[in-house]
């Protein structure tokens, strides 16, 4: 493994920490304007926890800023960036690029483990992003959320999580009971003892012992899974692993709805996956989605 130099690291430092710093400061005009309107947002992911538990820009990659929002905001934002000069990008979500490129806005209107988001909402923490009130998840909320993210969502760990869950627990009180109480109610026990376990073996993170006792696998189903996600949730990733994984770990009662709303999404989700060509014909596009993510998953199983 190649070491970098003083010299590479300190530039490496300055071209993230430049980088990261456009980012925010246009992240912040964009949030003025949706203050200025009265609409209310989250941080999520990175434009959250790098100025809340990192402090200076360097230190880790912020690749976009993603935000939640509420459904009914989702008209008075798209006016808003546009008179910004953000252009739409397609995803499976609301996204916007700047201009001149350096922010792009990834926006979501759920939680895809929560049912409700208003609980979210209601225990959101609020600080201050270059002068400006901005809000973030709780501190509980905030740990269940990157570490279901990097297990189930991505399907892989990125360099920056294990640093990100240990800055948190160090940096901020955790009530831990919550977080179990929760685990539970989600479905998401299992890959938080996974998350957790696999931080605390690269980061010196104080994690509770009755906590991680409490978390662990029991049963074979529990067993199972854990097993399966030690052997696929690496730090490289695995295409559409993300997807199995999200259907696998779902309460065996919500399974069919939510493979039904992967297969065939809604029309606003074809807008913004493929665009208005994918809406010109909803039922063709549809039909050739699910054809596609069933050949994925022949290819996935086989990779598996």
């Amino acid at each position: 493994m190649s070491v970098l130099s003083p010299d590479k690291l300190v530039e490496a430092y300055a071209l993230v920490g430049s980088a990261n710093r456009r980012s925010l400061e246009a992240l912040a005009i964009v949030l003025a304007q949706f203050r200025a309107c009265g609409i209310d947002c989250l941080l999520l992911k990175g434009a959250d926890i790098l100025p809340r538990l990192y402090g200076v820009w360097g230190l880790r990659p912020m690749v976009d800023a993603d935000l939640l929002v509420r459904k009914q905001d989702l008209p008075a934002i798209d006016r808003i960036v546009r008179k910004l000069g953000y252009l739409p990008e397609i995803d499976g979500n609301p996204a916007y690029r700047a201009p001149d490129h350096s922010l792009l806005l990834d926006l979501t209107t759920e939680i895809w483990y929560a049912e409700d988001t208003e609980d979210i909402w209601k225990r959101a923490v609020q600080r201050d992003l270059e002068g400006l009130p901005v809000k973030g998840m709780g501190s509980e909320d905030l740990l269940i959320f990157l570490t279901a993210y990097a297990v189930l969502y991505r399907g892989c760990f990125s360099p920056a999580f294990p640093k990100d869950l240990a800055l948190l627990v160090r940096k901020e009180p955790v009530d831990w009971e919550f977080v179990l109480e929760e685990a539970c109610r989600r479905n998401l026990k299992i890959p938080l003892y996974y998350g957790l376990s696999y931080a605390a073996g690269h980061e010196p993170i104080v994690l509770p012992p009755e906590v991680m006792r409490r978390l662990a696998p029991a049963g074979y189903a529990e067993k199972a899974l854990a097993f399966t996600l030690r052997k696929l949730v690496l730090n490289r990733p695995v295409n559409n692993l993300g997807h199995f994984l999200l259907f696998v770990t779902r309460p065996v009662h919500k399974k069919w709805g939510w493979l039904q709303r992967y297969l065939f999404p809604s029309t606003a989700f074809l807008q913004y996956r493929y665009g208005e060509h994918g809406t010109r014909n909803p039922h063709r596009t549809r039909l050739l989605r699910a054809c596609a993510l069933l050949s994925r998953t022949l290819i996935l199983s086989v990779t598996i």
